[in-house]
């Protein structure tokens, strides 16, 4: 007799696989490219961006604050390979 089953770990991954794949709206998009670019002055310029990185996310609401961090999380580990 064969027993099935499946793991939290697999129906986990299953939705972060998903969730990554999304694809954000052009407004968020543009968000994201202005964050990165403001750290890009920070980091070449030593001038620091934090309230306008702040500015930029306090006026999105939480969902879209957690996509543009996700998306962030993932530019930054492709820009790390």
């Amino acid at each position: 007799m064969l027993a099935t089953y499946s793991t939290s770990a697999f129906d986990k991954g299953a939705v972060m696989v998903t969730a990554q794949n999304r694809q954000l709206r052009p407004e968020l998009e543009q968000i994201v490219d202005d964050l990165f670019g403001l750290r890009a002055l920070t980091s070449t310029t030593g001038f620091m961006t934090y309230k306008s990185q702040r500015d930029l996310l306090a006026q999105l609401s939480p969902q879209d604050q957690a996509a543009v961090g996700r998306a962030l999380h993932m530019r930054e580990k492709q820009q790390t390979k």
